[in-house]
């Protein structure tokens, strides 16, 4: 059975971070039950009294808050910070050209080199991150082959993430969304089982490592 606090969700999960500006207080619960009302009314198929609205909000914002202490604890559990600049972000199509010459490419020619390289393959594409004192080296071996898009001038912050992690629903939502409620535009996520890695345009690093570290102590 559909219930006034499950139409109530619905309505409220369509506004981004409107559940948070609630838990921190921000929102006025009684105008904000008054203006959903008439559309929780219609949906409903009755007039739908706004103080049961109210407190249908309120037990969702209790809930949130038990759900956020949860996470917060595991926040305080993320280990260290690496920053790297100076990347370079190529994505190809996955067409039969280019498996045929990443297929012959030696991963240990930039191994071998001073340099960073993480390499990310979906079902369509695929995403190759590489240190700029790379790239001589890289667009070289790839030669022959069209990218679609080529990013520079970008930055990767790495979070080593607690070990319940996997546990935890909601951590990568906090982490992400600290980065978002900066405006902050994400290039790529990169992640392992025990870390994370967001990248960004160079331009932004101060911001989110700022935004980050606030997260991780508060």
């Amino acid at each position: 059975m559909i219930t006034i606090k499950n139409h109530i969700e619905t309505e409220l999960k369509k506004e981004p971070f409107l559940l948070e500006n609630i838990k921190n207080g921000l929102i006025n619960i009684s105008s904000l039950a008054r203006n959903i009302e008439p559309g929780l009314s219609q949906k409903i198929g009755r007039k739908i009294n706004t103080n049961a609205i109210v407190m249908a909000i309120k037990r969702m914002e209790i809930d949130e808050i038990n759900k956020s202490r949860k996470i917060k604890k595991q926040l305080k559990k993320i280990g260290d910070i690496t920053v790297r600049s100076g990347l370079i972000d190529y994505s190809f199509k996955n067409t039969l050209e280019f498996e045929k010459k990443s297929s012959k490419f030696n991963l240990s020619q930039l191994t071998k080199t001073n340099g960073f390289h993480t390499f990310s393959k979906g079902i369509n594409e695929t995403t190759i991150l590489i240190s700029n004192n790379l790239e001589t080296i890289f667009e070289k071996s790839f030669e022959g082959i069209l990218y679609e898009s080529k990013k520079e001038n970008l930055s990767s912050i790495t979070i080593q993430l607690p070990k319940l992690n996997t546990e935890v629903f909601g951590l990568y939502y906090s982490i992400l969304g600290v980065i978002a409620w900066k405006g902050i535009s994400i290039i790529e996520v990169i992640s392992t089982t025990n870390e994370l890695s967001i990248v960004i345009k160079e331009q932004n690093t101060g911001a989110a490592l700022e935004a980050l570290m606030k997260m991780k102590n508060q």
